[in-house]
């Protein structure tokens, strides 16, 4: 049986009675108007309908006999199908019927769908594709076309004016139960018995997003007008969910216009060598590489006096716990490269003669940051050893190169005179090389 409810009374406002099996899917007709259609004009197929199908295969329509009836009525209306016919040769799991009320959909255990004329029950076309029973088949509100899901656990968009497969959409687990179109009609929704409900846009034919919805089945799946989204699963929930999108994108949006200030601030500082404001502003910007920046004019700034060792203490001091643990990871990475190393270590410098290592070791992360800077500051101190310990032998080279001919000095200083490169000499206990280049005697 299918019954009508009259829900401000909470009354059964028709009964209809015919199906020989259990009724697996019920659908309405959805033009508004027809529902005021009554008498002889609803009993011939003008006004509104119900449409119901059942395991015993077969797919009825109901002429309805208008609201004014159903509503003013205090017994229950016997209602008598005006059109009958077996619709499938395996149990039917899904009726639906189209924006305009011309067609009607079925959808069956035996991989098919098929297109009803609403006003005859004559056969439109079958949409053959799915590998497994169809579970579920909505039409769009805006185009000609039909979704279907099936337990194949894709998502198929089929043209009904052809019955062909335009788009299909993979990625669930598990059977796809239910789809439904979005209000734009430009993606769909779809559940499925792994408790996800996913979210496509079809010109794309991508997932936009996956939701954990429930613990069990997804059975029901559906919208409103406003846009709240209703799922019901087998783990005896339902969920209501509203839709962020255009929250997000203005939070987004905003977000953008913020970055764009901030970064057009951060020019002007870093023009007018503004530093200090300008790492702090490309600290909460989040940009190592004009941090980076930043600090390099720091440095050279205060090159000449010393003192940029006391400017970053003078920041560290002032540093929380998430913003120094910022740098302190832009450290990690920098010091990875050997050019960037010496700033690196400089921070890291500037941090631990700021704040007691004892302090440090209770931060939570810090540690093992500075012990994955550890490593490379090990090679780059080898490094730097291994070319000062060079360097001492290209001075003894060099040095040694004005007595190579031992004492006698003959045609030495004609030779001198001639050469491009002059040779080191003594300058106030220095020795010159080049007449550019001092190191220590």
């Amino acid at each position: 049986t299918m019954r009508i409810w009259n829900i401000p009374a909470r009354t059964c406002a028709a009964l209809a009675t015919g199906h020989t099996e259990a009724v697996g899917s019920v659908a309405l007709s959805n033009k508004i108007g027809c529902y005021n259609v009554g008498g002889k004009s609803a009993e011939n197929g003008a006004g509104a309908f119900a449409v119901t199908a059942s395991k015993d295969r077969t797919l009825k329509v109901w002429p309805l006999p208008g609201s004014a009836v159903l509503d003013r009525s205090d017994e229950e209306i016997t209602l008598q199908a005006r059109l009958s016919i077996r619709a499938h040769e395996k149990d039917i799991n899904i009726v639906s019927v189209a924006p305009n009320d011309s067609l009607i959909a079925t959808g069956s255990q035996d991989k098919t769908v098929k297109l009803w004329r609403s006003s005859d029950l004559a056969l439109h076309g079958t949409l053959k594709g799915h590998k497994r029973g169809v579970w579920d088949c909505q039409f769009s509100q805006h185009d000609r076309v039909l979704a279907t899901g099936s337990g194949d656990r894709t998502v198929k968009l089929w043209s009904i004016a052809d019955c062909s497969c335009v788009r299909t959409f993979q990625g669930h687990m598990s059977s796809v139960l239910r789809v439904r179109f979005l209000e734009t009609g430009l993606q769909l929704l779809s559940s499925g018995s792994d408790g996800l409900i996913k979210l496509w846009t079809i010109r794309t034919n991508e997932c936009e997003s996956t939701i954990d919805a429930h613990d069990d089945k997804i059975w029901a799946l559906d919208l409103s007008r406003a846009g709240t989204l209703f799922s019901g699963g087998a783990d005896s929930k339902i969920a209501v969910w509203r839709d962020t999108t255009k929250e997000k994108d203005d939070e987004k949006r905003e977000a953008e216009e913020k970055n764009i200030l901030m970064e057009q601030t951060l020019s002007n500082h870093l023009r007018h060598k503004r530093y200090e404001q300008a790492l702090e502003l490309a600290l909460e910007l989040d940009k190592p590489h004009q941090v980076l920046k930043v600090l390099t004019d720091i440095l050279e700034k205060d090159a000449a006096s010393n003192r940029g060792i006391e400017t970053l203490q003078k920041h560290a001091a002032n540093w929380q716990l998430d913003r120094l643990i910022q740098i302190l990871k832009y450290c990690r990475e920098w010091n990875t490269r050997a050019r960037n190393s010496h700033i690196a270590m400089l921070v890291v410098k500037a941090v631990v003669t700021t704040i007691p290592a004892a302090k440090l070791a209770t931060y939570q992360g810090v540690p093992e940051i500075l012990a994955g800077i550890a490593p490379y500051a090990e090679r780059h101190f080898d490094r730097l050893d291994g070319m000062v310990g060079n360097s001492y032998l290209m001075d003894y080279t060099l040095f040694s190169m004005g007595s190579i001919h031992g004492e006698s000095k003959e045609g030495y200083d004609e030779w001198i005179a001639g050469r491009k490169y002059l040779p080191p000499k003594v300058v106030e206990g220095r020795i010159q090389i080049g007449g550019s280049l001092v190191v220590e005697g």
